[in-house]
């Protein structure tokens, strides 16, 4: 995870956004393998990795309870546990249709809980 700068596609503002890479084969793999079997499950797993797990940390230590400063009630307000998941999985969705797979790309969350694609390119779609 990482947090990155983008522009809103919905509102032209510049926002910062929580992002993890997402390598298409490798999803489609654990997908097929039964390793991954929900769009909750893949949320968890880019929920648990090593930076976003010190971004919870650090919040649950630090006082107050706003989810606009705090990670970890940011997942719990906004359902990130199932529509992480459920962006990069409708992502993917859209070009199974052609039987193709898309570059690597990136999912990313706002602190109001929107859900953005940024493809290889960097362009930015919300989902």
């Amino acid at each position: 995870m990482v947090i990155k700068t983008i522009v809103n596609p919905a509102t032209n503002r510049s926002i910062d956004v929580y992002a993890w890479p997402i390598a298409p084969r490798e999803i489609v793999d654990k997908l097929r393998t039964k390793e991954i079997k929900s769009a909750r499950e893949l949320s968890w797993r880019l929920l648990n990795d090593k930076e976003a797990g010190m971004e919870i940390e650090e919040d649950l230590e630090a006082p107050g309870d706003s989810s606009e400063t705090s990670f970890a009630l940011n997942i719990v307000e906004n359902a990130l546990d199932w529509t992480l998941g459920l962006a990069v999985l409708r992502f993917l969705r859209i070009f199974a249709a052609e039987k193709k797979l898309p570059h690597p790309f990136e999912v990313a969350c706002s602190r109001s809980g929107d859900v953005f694609i940024i493809t290889g390119s960097g362009r930015v779609l919300k989902m």
